[in-house]
């Protein structure tokens, strides 16, 4: 048993050491490649980005995400609550079922994409991104116990009945505490199967966004289906931080024969670009603000409900929104390195905009950008200018003065895929 030092939640200053989940010494045995991420150190890869990125589609990544920030969320209020904050409906959620939904400011930019699940009537599961963890949780407790508004244009709305809001990755939890583990890909199922011994396999019947209890090698966790992969299978593991280390080593062990293998950042970001799921600071809010509906995501904004909170606040950005995430591969393999930031043109050499995130996968390079909508139907080509050339050509200007119609240097081909892998 590997021994569990205290993590505190939220993200530190910058004088602060990196925090590392109860695996860190896991990862060192295994000789993993660390980086500080969110604050967290973290492995980046094991072995090679591209091999942890096969075992996922191939077999299984099991992926340490002890980072994430997991909140409780209970009282008699907390369905009107979740409803009134979130931009989808808590309040039709049944028990053991989730939902990808987001916070917003009152301005309607998002603070956070989260899942939500319902565990109970009066009890709901959330998990945040790292960097926002901090953030989140102090948003939600000021908007519950009324020291912020639920509304700026209407200052006396404020959230109905009691909420109580608890830090489940905090030692504060006690027993109730809790860290992620992710295993994901088609061997995953077959995996936790058979660690639940003699049990009834929890996996085999889990439906796309569902959370249920489950007892594996003996230990009790919550076993969640969502993923941030691509993976149609693939669960989330809620375990206590004493167990963690041990359930980690169990899942290798089990799944060597399934050619099963730990994964790092680096193979999680290039799966996640790969079918275009958005990271938070890239493909939503960021530098360039964008909205759901500007990810794609319009579908999680339940805009049937009269109030959330940001709602006017988005119905206003959306009304001036002129570009919107798009998906692309570069045409040809062995191209210049694309990176998030990289200007984009139409194929006829006009600005379009600038590319949010790239990663290898296979033989090309695939990304994402945001783009003006006329440069973003799908099967169009375009132009990508890497910056470290651009800086270099004659033109003076940093990417973020171009003006639609400027012209640019030396390009790498590629054409807009759909928006997300079908």
């Amino acid at each position: 048993m590997v021994t569990v030092t205290h993590q505190s939640s939220g993200t530190p200053t910058d004088t602060e050491a990196p925090r590392d989940t109860p695996l860190i010494d896991e990862h060192r045995r295994l000789g993993a490649k660390l980086i500080e991420f969110a604050g967290w150190r973290l492995p980046v890869w094991y072995t090679s980005v591209a091999q942890e990125h096969a075992a996922v589609r191939e077999a299984a990544g099991l992926f340490d995400v002890g980072h994430m920030g997991v909140l409780e969320l209970s009282g008699e209020g907390v369905e009107r609550f979740l409803d009134a904050v979130t931009t989808g409906w808590a309040s039709r959620l049944e028990r053991g079922h989730g939902r990808y939904t987001f916070l917003l400011d009152h301005d309607g930019l998002p603070i956070d994409d989260i899942i939500i699940f319902r565990l109970v009537d009066d009890r709901f599961l959330a998990v945040v991104n790292a960097a926002n963890a901090e953030r989140v949780t102090r948003w939600l407790r000021d908007l519950a116990g009324g020291r912020e508004p639920l509304s700026e244009e209407e200052p006396e709305r404020r959230a109905l009945g009691a909420v109580e809001i608890r830090d489940l990755r905090s030692d504060d939890a006690g027993e109730n505490q809790r860290m992620l583990l992710a295993l994901q890909g088609p061997a995953s199922a077959e995996v936790l199967c058979e660690l639940a011994g003699g049990e009834a396999c929890p996996a085999l019947d889990l439906k796309r966004f569902a959370i249920t209890e489950a007892v594996l090698d003996g230990r009790p966790v919550m076993i969640s289906r969502t993923g941030y992969t691509g993976e149609d299978v693939g669960f989330e593991l809620f375990v206590h931080p004493e167990g963690a280390a041990d359930l980690w080593c169990r899942i290798l062990e089990v799944g060597g024969s399934r050619a099963v293998l730990p994964a790092g950042l680096a193979a999680r970001d290039s799966l996640r670009v790969e079918v275009g799921l958005p990271l938070f600071g890239h493909e939503l809010a960021g530098p360039h603000q964008i909205t759901p509906m500007g990810a794609g995501y319009a579908p999680f904004v339940a805009l049937d409900k009269p109030f959330f909170v940001g709602r006017e606040g988005l119905l206003a950005r959306e009304e001036k929104r002129d570009h919107r995430v798009a998906r692309f591969c570069v045409d040809d393999e062995g191209a210049r390195a694309i990176r998030g930031g990289d200007p984009i043109a139409t194929a006829r050499g006009e600005f379009a905009g600038w590319v949010t995130s790239c990663a290898l996968v296979g033989s090309r390079q695939i990304g994402m950008a945001w783009v003006q909508q006329g440069a973003a139907s799908e099967g169009a080509a375009v132009l990508i200018y890497p910056a470290r050339q651009f800086e270099r050509a004659t033109d003076s200007r940093s990417a973020e003065e171009l003006q639609p119609s400027d012209r640019l240097p030396i390009h790498v081909r590629a054409t807009v895929l759909p928006r997300f892998e079908r």
